[in-house]
């Protein structure tokens, strides 16, 4: 690798101080590498409580936009039903097709949304979210939403929450361990703001996102939460996402029935969890317009039968959870939004599954409810118990996330009597739908459908949570290749443990202690001390003074690679392996798109075994 105009500059003057010290003593770089060691938790917390205002902010133009000009054709919002059977079916289709049309304008690099996308780069591209592709989920999911595809808001929302937080940390340059912290906190603040339930918000930032439990981590994420349901009360009011009585359950002996219910919830789970599977490699074989073409025919040919399918359908589940809806109106939902929604997610339109799953939980447990009515004799049994319920098992058992789906239900009813029969039923359907079924979570399964990596491993989680910053040795000084021996001198004096050395292809770093034995040889090979001294005033005399090659003294050198200072721990050690460089130099204003420029002082290295003393520890 060639040696960049900065690095020659720092070799033509080699033993000023280390200017990487220097800039740990600015106040701003202090706190930057207190960000990097997870440290500064009152910045995080201040930042996460910016990006949850944000995030709602972003969450409340996003609803305006996908809910609002639905006046122009429905009398009331999500009344779909109201529209005649021809609407129905035209309404879907035309609005496929203009989707189609803006995907088809796109990049293909600007295409992905939604949580999968989220995922993708919060583990595979250090929580960078490009803007792009943000705007294209903003107005995407609104048409869609607008058009009465069968998908959910919520989906739209956390990658429009996680872009806010990804965009104040890039805009402020923090370390890529805080932009995870604050893609969260982006995560928690618009499902907070989606739904109005900030406790679920923090829990589903944790467990389905960030999939990591540490106080780091969840202070600023609380504080996130809170800030963006308040930012949604304000625009939307105090009341519940569902006005619903706080019903309970009247006998131990509905709990059989309750099995029974979240067995059935388990394996419907995972028919569509492999329904994603299936559809979603179709997403890089086909044009948008195609697929979502595909896509309008069989929401619209759905909707002319079964128009309880359209939109979000916040309004058919508070039906179900009240107890409004029979057991044919519930069989047929279940039947017709399944397949609808499993079809519109698989081929890419921009929304959510949660949502829909939410409506198919509910018209499962609403017509186990009805079951439990006619074979008990209990007339006081209610199937709006039974839909709470099944709602909570249907999201646990599709996204693998047990407590979050338990809250969720608890903050959208305000009811705690579910408790007691949704933490069993959630248990009944999560296991079966990855025991019985061999189904994990939907969105790591859509992930691996698209040949992208899931879950990480635990180290890798460990790695990512610390920033190259907090852990580099700085105890550094840069040398040109070539010195006498007075340089060397004053080299060692400054006592730093490694020294930069400039080669004419990639710079590389020895010991200083190979240095200092190498100018001791001399002695003792025997030559005196005067004899020494004599022999050097007669070089300087003669202006001939010998030159040391740094690059040919016997040590052990390393060939040296850089890396941003912002990096973590796991983008060294994937960075050292696929190199095979010995060791890193960080820099302060290093470009990782362009290898071959760096831009800043050099402020540390990194070796393979700082790496593997803090993963020791």
């Amino acid at each position: 690798m060639p040696r960049s105009p900065r690095f020659r500059a720092i070799l033509r003057n080699p033993f000023k101080p280390n200017l990487g010290k220097r800039n740990q003593g600015r106040y701003f770089d202090r706190l930057q590498l207190q960000l990097s060691a997870q440290q500064a938790l009152p910045l995080l917390v201040f930042l996460a409580l910016l990006i949850g205002i944000c995030a709602g902010i972003v969450v409340i133009l996003f609803r305006q936009l996908s809910e609002g000009p639905a006046i122009l054709y429905l009398p009331r919002l999500e009344d779909f039903e109201s529209l005649t059977p021809e609407w129905r079916f035209a309404l879907p289709l035309g609005g496929a097709l203009l989707l189609g049309l803006l995907f088809q304008w796109i990049a293909p690099s600007g295409r992905p949304t939604g949580v999968v996308h989220v995922l993708d780069r919060l583990h595979n591209h250090q929580a960078r979210m490009p803007i792009k592709n943000a705007i294209l989920q903003f107005f995407g999911a609104s048409l869609a939403l607008l058009s009465g595809q069968s998908i959910g808001r919520e989906g739209p929302a956390v990658h429009l929450g996680a872009a806010s937080g990804s965009w104040i940390t890039q805009r402020l340059r923090l370390p890529h361990n805080s932009g995870r912290t604050m893609l969260g906190c982006g995560v928690a603040a618009a499902i907070a703001a989606s739904f109005n339930t900030p406790l679920a918000g923090v829990i589903f930032a944790m467990e389905v996102v960030m999939m990591e439990y540490t106080v780091a981590g969840f202070l600023p994420v609380i504080i996130a939460a809170v800030s963006g349901s308040a930012a949604t009360r304000l625009a939307f009011g105090h009341q519940a996402a569902f006005s619903v009585p706080a019903i309970q359950m009247e006998s131990l002996a509905e709990l059989p029935i309750l099995f029974v219910c979240a067995l059935m919830i388990g394996a419907l789970a995972s028919v569509f969890i492999v329904s994603q599977r299936r559809l979603a490699p179709l997403q890089q074989k086909h044009s948008p317009l195609l697929r979502f073409g595909i896509v309008g025919l069989v929401t619209g040919g759905l909707a002319i039968y079964v128009p309880e399918i359209m939109g979000a359908g916040y309004d058919t589940l508070e039906l179900a959870m009240l107890g409004q809806l029979g057991l044919t109106a519930l069989t047929s939902i279940v039947i017709a939004k399944l397949l609808a929604t499993a079809v519109a997610t698989g081929l890419g339109i921009p929304g959510g599954v949660i949502g829909p799953g939410l409506i198919l939980g509910a018209c499962i447990g609403g017509g186990a409810g009805h079951i439990a009515n006619h074979w008990l004799g209990i007339s006081s049994v209610s199937p709006g118990l039974y839909a709470m319920v099944g709602m909570a098992a249907m999201m646990g058992a599709l996204l693998n996330a047990p407590l979050a789906a338990l809250l969720t239900i608890l903050e959208l009813t305000y009811n705690p009597n579910v408790l007691f029969p949704a933490m069993m039923t959630i248990v009944v359907a999560t296991l079966a739908s990855r025991q019985i079924f061999s189904t994990e979570g939907i969105y790591q399964e859509s992930l691996r459908a698209l040949g992208k990596s899931g879950t990480p491993s635990w180290r890798a989680q460990m790695l990512s949570r610390v920033g190259v910053a907090s852990v580099m040795e700085k105890a550094i000084a840069v040398a040109p290749q070539k010195l006498d021996e007075a340089q060397a001198e004053r080299l060692i004096e400054q006592q730093p443990t490694w020294l930069l050395v400039g080669g004419d292809e990639k710079p590389q770093m020895l010991r200083t202690a190979d240095l200092a034995s190498f100018l001791q040889r001399p002695r003792e090979d025997g030559d005196t001390e005067d004899g020494e001294r004599q022999a050097r005033k007669k070089d300087r005399k003669q202006g001939e003074a010998e030159k040391i090659d740094l690059l040919r003294l016997p040590g052990e050198r390393l060939e040296l690679v850089p890396l941003s200072w912002r990096a973590t721990l796991l983008e060294a050690q994937q960075l050292l392996e696929s190199s095979g460089a010995g060791a890193l130099y960080i820099g302060r204003d290093y470009d990782q798109g362009n290898p071959g420029v760096l831009d800043s002082d050099v402020a540390g290295i990194i070796l393979p075994q700082h790496i593997e003393r803090y993963y020791r520890q």
